[in-house]
């Protein structure tokens, strides 16, 4: 039986909720899964005459030779829909073994939510389909995942503080394929998703055999949804005790009541402190569910101890537990550079935004032990922060002189005057839609 194409009524069903956004990304390869979503996204757009306003975005691994010219195409595929389109460049280097699709695709995501903030884009759309909620419930069973990770892919996600949609999950790739023929439109095959190196190519491969046995896609892909509700359900819990027990600075720093913490049901404190760990220490991808438990029996047995965990150091502060972000030399945040009016994200922690009346760059860097030393006198807000939380806050600099501090939110109401334009907000005081406890 051929698959039928979805039609506009679907559509509506399948995007409606990502109205709420003013301006929308769409990520888009080329392929016919992210083809279907732009082409299905763009028919929405019009035929609710209002919505969010609509970008392209296509990242050129240059893994292949042909890479190049698949992202132009995109580009006049999305100019045809009146779309605008841009190529984000990734230059992937390293050994390709099995770890390689991983790390492409968090440079993926890194490049798309970095794009997303310089442009004030609160949201990208993704094209997962119900066959990649099957394929993922599989690879995680196999490798003994808890709830989490049978839970698989959840509808809304956030990577660097921009929210992830997946409007098409509970599609299957068949339909979408039958979408673009049904338009006559054509689609590039990437082989990387026939390579049986690669452990989904080899889940994929299965996929007959399987749906003999009953497996399906959707009969997995419901598994996934019925345990996506009780992780949402705990995510709820853990969200509700952070918010009677925890608190999370603009500073980019957070602390939490130990006792209250002990005195949760182990999972339930395990969310908690994987949410702190990710907001703190800006980690996209989930902290392995073992190192956690460590931490809580760890924390349990010596509370006066610290840990580092999740690019964090984790120990007492003032009666309570401390979370701050690291300031070891290997994992030292990159400098980004800042023209005026330009905002962008530093340390995949605070989005940070120079003035257009400022007249020349600044390159962001952690502000460090000597630049404490320097500022402490002049900025009332270092003398109201640990130090483990100013060393690594965002500093302004010109050259190598330090030249401030930008604005923290309410932070920044503490009597002193800055001459720099330039505001900081912490993405972690605003939401980064994890959950969960990682992978097991």
């Amino acid at each position: 039986m051929s698959a039928i194409p979805i039609s506009l009524p679907e559509a509506r069903a399948a995007f409606d909720r990502l109205a709420r956004y003013p301006r929308l990304a769409l990520a888009v390869s080329g392929g016919p899964d992210s083809l279907a979503l732009m082409h299905l996204a763009a028919e929405w757009r019009t035929a609710r005459g209002e919505g969010p306003e609509l970008c392209v975005l296509t990242v050129d691994h240059g893994l292949r030779a042909a890479s190049r010219e698949e992202a132009l195409t995109v580009g006049r595929l999305a100019a045809a829909l009146d779309l605008p389109h841009a190529i984000l460049l990734w230059g992937a280097t390293g050994h390709r073994g099995t770890a390689f699709q991983a790390r492409a695709r968090a440079a993926r995501y890194d490049l798309m939510a970095a794009f997303c903030h310089a442009h004030d884009i609160p949201a990208l759309a993704t094209a997962h389909t119900l066959d990649d909620q099957a394929e993922t419930f599989l690879m995680r069973l196999k490798r003994g995942s808890g709830l989490d990770g049978l839970a698989a892919i959840p509808l809304t996600g956030a990577w660097s503080g921009v929210a992830v949609e997946r409007p098409l999950l509970e599609v299957t790739k068949a339909r979408l394929v039958a979408t673009l023929q049904a338009r006559g439109i054509d689609f590039v095959t990437d082989p990387s998703n026939a390579d049986m190196r690669f452990e989904r190519a080899r889940v994929r491969g299965s996929a007959e055999a399987l749906a003999a046995l009953g497996l399906t896609p959707e009969a997995l892909a419901l598994s996934a949804r019925r345990l996506r509700r009780a992780r949402e359900a705990l995510d709820r819990t853990a969200a509700s005790f952070l918010a009677s027990s925890s608190e999370m600075s603009p500073a980019g720093f957070a602390t939490v009541d130990l006792d209250a913490l002990l005195d949760q049901p182990q999972e339930i404190a395990l969310r908690a402190l994987a949410r702190l760990i990710a907001a703190v220490g800006g980690r996209e991808e989930p902290l392995r569910l073992a190192k956690l438990e460590a931490l809580f029996g760890s924390l349990a047995a010596d509370p006066r101890k610290a840990h580092t965990l999740g690019r964090c150091r984790i120990g007492p502060q003032q009666e309570r537990l401390g979370i701050f972000r690291e300031m070891r030399a290997r994992s030292l945040p990159q400098p980004v550079s800042l023209r005026p009016g330009m905002r962008a994200l530093w340390d995949n922690r605070f989005r940070i935004e120079l003035g257009s009346e400022e007249p020349e760059p600044v390159t962001i860097r952690a502000l460090g032990e000597q630049g404490l030393r320097d500022l402490r006198g002049s900025f009332h807000l270092l003398a109201t922060l640990p130090p483990l939380a100013s060393r690594t806050l965002p500093a302004c600099f010109r050259g190598e002189a330090l030249v401030g501090l930008p604005e923290f939110g309410s932070l920044s109401d503490l009597g002193e005057e800055s001459d720099l334009a330039c505001r900081a907000s912490f993405i972690g005081v605003e939401s980064r839609a994890r959950g969960g406890t990682g992978a097991s």
